[in-house]
């Protein structure tokens, strides 16, 4: 369990996975289906059976979920691969999404930390990570840009990696 400090004060956290918990799959493909998959023309069907995947004890693909005194809040995948232009890349930090009423708590944060954890476990040294918007997000959390990509008819995105520390 982590606690993490909010507006409000201190929070109870803790973090999961849908192998542990596979009743917040629904919950979480829908937000992911809302979020991204909807608009690329995905149905809500398709994103729950891309992450019924997430399920490996160790490495990739696995998918977590914060809870915030047992009820979903935000959700974090290690995936196998992520970005079309880049294959040859593995492991992928993907579908970061914390709900928008929770938003702003250091929540993401945590996130980021069972997604590190997951990486030493799988002795990853160097994951990876696409956006097109959360650019600053990612700098403060360590990552460090490696190339802006354009790609025909969308969005150009940015690729970044980090190196994942050694455990403290």
């Amino acid at each position: 369990m982590h606690a993490a400090i909010g507006e409000a004060g201190v929070t109870d956290l803790t973090v999961t996975t849908v192998r542990a918990r596979p009743d917040l799959l629904p919950v979480v493909a829908e937000w992911l289906w809302r979020e991204w998959w909807q608009a690329r023309g995905r149905t809500l069907e398709q994103t729950v059976a891309v992450y019924a995947q997430g399920t490996a004890e160790v490495g990739a693909p696995q998918t977590f979920v914060l809870l915030e005194r047992d009820v979903p809040v935000g959700t974090v995948t290690m995936a196998r691969q992520d970005l079309e232009e880049r294959p040859q890349l593995t492991p992928w930090l993907a579908g970061v999404f914390v709900v928008p009423e929770h938003r702003g708590r250091g929540h993401v944060r945590v996130l980021f930390e069972a997604f590190e954890r997951a990486c030493r476990a799988a002795s990853v040294e160097t994951a990876w990570l696409y956006t097109n918007t959360a650019e600053r997000i990612y700098l403060r959390a360590g990552w460090e840009t490696v190339e802006l990509i354009h790609r025909p008819g969308r969005k150009p995105v940015t690729l970044m990696r980090r190196t994942i520390p050694r455990a403290p």
